[in-house]
């Protein structure tokens, strides 16, 4: 494969995690073993932070629109 990893591909999907959910996890990789999680680590610690001109709200979907279509 010649694209890194890290590249979105067709199909890959994007997520939205807070600051705090990030350093959860980072608190639990911690305590595992260093050879389990180093490239983890290393790929959240180059995660890009969301434009603060942008709501993290413009990708949810409303709850109630959702419902209404059913």
């Amino acid at each position: 494969m010649t694209k890194e990893k890290g590249e979105n591909s067709l199909g890959s999907r994007t997520y939205l995690i807070d600051s705090m959910q990030l350093q959860d996890l980072i608190k639990y990789l911690m305590t595992r073993p260093y050879g389990e999680v180093a490239n983890l680590m290393n790929m959240l610690s180059r995660l890009n932070q969301l434009d603060p001109k942008i709501g993290a709200d413009f990708v949810k979907k409303p709850m109630e629109d959702a419902n209404a279509k059913k």
